[in-house]
């Protein structure tokens, strides 16, 4: 997990170490298009997991928006007990809810009722953003994409760079839980 300025200036030793003229001839926007085009090339095959526990819960609405968490993959749903904690007791069995476009979190009424003012854990994973300002944060393997994005900026000189980039992709690669449910 690295910032965009410390990703930056990875690349830019990179390519240095390979090629000082080229590294001089690069502009911050090349730069950044080399990094952005590094994570477009992996964005559904490196998921990272995050957690949510913004989801408030209440009495008879069974129905909760799921937009802007970020989430590509659900794993586990859990509510919070009376304490504040998520104990494994608490999990709602996936065959409990539902995932409806927009991204929407349906229980099954039948199944399940919700406790009023309690939170639930979601857990799953995510597909990295392209990074804009300097603090963000790329979250997938940083092997991967410094040695991606020096490989374009070299060309043919980056030949090198690149099955680095292939090796880091080989070992940093991960497949969806295998229970997960798939949010569009």
């Amino acid at each position: 997990m690295q910032t965009l300025s410390v990703l930056k200036r990875r690349v830019m030793a990179a390519v240095s170490g390979t090629d000082k003229a080229i590294a001089m001839a690069v502009t911050a926007e090349e730069l950044l298009q080399a990094i952005n085009e590094a994570i477009d090339e992996v964005r559904t095959e490196m998921p990272y997991d995050i957690i949510d526990e913004s989801v408030t819960l209440a009495t008879d609405d069974y129905e909760y928006s799921l937009a802007g968490l970020g989430f590509a993959y659900i794993h586990v749903i859990t509510m919070e007990d009376a304490d504040g904690n998520y104990p494994s007791t608490n999990i709602i069995w996936n065959w409990m809810w539902r995932i409806i476009p927009g991204p929407v979190l349906v229980f099954d009424d039948r199944m399940w009722s919700p406790s009023d003012s309690r939170t639930i854990r979601i857990e799953g994973q995510a597909y990295q953003d392209n990074l804009s300002g300097d603090t963000d944060v790329c979250y997938i393997s940083d092997a991967f994409v410094v040695n991606r994005a020096a490989a374009g900026l070299l060309g043919e000189k980056g030949k090198i760079r690149l099955q680095m980039a292939e090796d880091s992709r080989q070992r940093s690669s991960f497949l969806p839980h295998p229970a997960s449910t798939l949010v569009r």
